[in-house]
């Protein structure tokens, strides 16, 4: 069975009840992508996870063309998640993705260096994986 990914822009409230800048949230089989990743560090006893999906700027500036070559066969990686101060350098959270023979292959890594190779990888039928990434980074407005 395919996993599905689901990509959706989140808007938190700030203290002062002013919407903040939108992030870029993914899901995956209906499960934030920060809830998986949290549950694993809490079974692995690694710590407090704390990185945060990107705001659209940072989207635009890290992993924007990188979510587009995604969509061509090869291999590239995806910042998805950041630092939660603010400096997506302090802390990043990527996908190895592998884009080949119709399918799309998922595999996690992250900054500073952890070890998830026991994190689970994501395998998504191409044809839907296009349209969710067109869907949600080509079509916002």
């Amino acid at each position: 069975m395919m996993d599905q990914l689901a990509l959706t822009w989140e808007l938190e409230e700030t203290k002062h009840r002013q919407k903040s800048k939108p992030r870029l949230g993914v899901m995956i089989n209906g499960v934030r992508l920060t809830e998986i990743i949290s549950q694993f560090e809490q079974q692995q006893g690694i710590g407090e996870f704390n990185d945060v999906f990107l705001h659209e700027s940072d989207v635009q500036e890290y992993s924007l063309f990188n979510w587009l070559k995604s969509l061509e066969e090869g291999d590239v990686r995806i910042i998805l998640l950041g630092c939660s101060c603010g400096q997506v350098e302090c802390s990043f959270f990527y996908a190895n993705v592998c884009n080949r023979d119709g399918w799309v292959y998922w595999q996690f890594d992250g900054w500073p260096k952890r070890d998830y190779s026991e994190f689970p990888s994501f395998w998504f039928n191409a044809s839907e994986y296009q349209q969710v990434i067109e869907d949600a980074l080509l079509h916002h407005q």
